[in-house]
């Protein structure tokens, strides 16, 4: 057996600044770092070692890029849906939650041409309402936290359709070098034994890589070069996309009635 690794990213373009109120329109063309710098930087990382990953994406941009949307999935790659504009999607009332939701897979929808499969709550946290919500779209996999808002744990089925594949805080590159203000040292060393303890239990580990935080920042692509190396050219790993962690799972375990 092998440890099946699986590489996401999130957020695109202004979106998260527009929601919170930092900008109150997008930015010009040349001041927008984290799109014209840090998205093709992390695009490029991942398809010099031939990864495909899932990018959530903030429904406004299926609005506001639809181009650059197409393109992630003409690439091979697959899209989620994060919210419409990185929204605090835990504090969202039912009639927000499923205006947003809604209103959000049908703009990435129209711009990739596919309908998207994978749902993760912007700032991680889910609502008592989600689950029903998100499968009524279509969703299959739901990515954020657990119900009490805990990081980790198995994959597991939340009803017969959707199915519930956690993430860790630490694995997040936000949360290690913005939040925690960490070194590219310690995150880098923190990384590669994750990824040792995920073999030696034969397990699975999922990253969460941003485009502002990772990708303009080299130092920081140099980290996520050494986990992407580390992860490809060893026979102890298998890289996988998200959705093909669901019919692993499928074989082990039974839907719920």
């Amino acid at each position: 057996m092998t440890a099946k690794i699986c590489f996401t990213m999130d957020n695109l373009s202004d979106a998260a600044d527009l929601g919170r109120g930092i900008i109150d329109k997008p930015r010009a063309p040349g001041q927008r770092p984290a799109l014209e710098q840090g998205f093709p930087a992390l695009l490029e990382m991942f398809e010099s070692f031939d990864v495909k990953v899932t990018h959530f994406l903030e429904g406004w941009n299926g609005e506001a890029h639809p181009e650059i949307v197409e393109d992630i999935v003409r690439r091979g790659h697959s899209i989620g849906m994060h919210g419409w504009q990185h929204e605090p999607w835990s504090e969202l009332s039912i009639d927000q939650e499923t205006e947003l939701a809604g209103r959000s897979t049908e703009a990435l929808e129209k711009a990739a041409g596919i309908r998207p499969r994978a749902f993760r709550a912007p700032g991680g946290k889910r609502t008592e309402n989600t689950i029903k919500i998100i499968s009524d779209l279509g969703y299959e996999i739901d990515s954020s936290l657990n119900d009490k808002g805990e990081d980790g744990g198995e994959i597991q089925a939340l009803t017969n359709t959707l199915w519930h594949v956690p993430h860790l805080e630490a694995t997040i590159d936000a949360r290690q070098w913005l939040s925690q203000d960490k070194s590219t040292e310690a995150v880098e060393g923190m990384w590669l034994d994750m990824l040792d303890r995920t073999s030696e239990n034969n397990g699975f580990l999922l990253f969460i890589w941003h485009p502002h935080v990772m990708g303009i920042n080299a130092e920081r692509l140099k980290v996520g070069e050494k986990i992407l190396q580390k992860a490809s050219q060893s026979a102890e790993f298998s890289i996988v996309r998200l959705e093909d962690l669901i019919p692993a799972s499928r074989q082990e375990k039974q839907f719920p009635d």
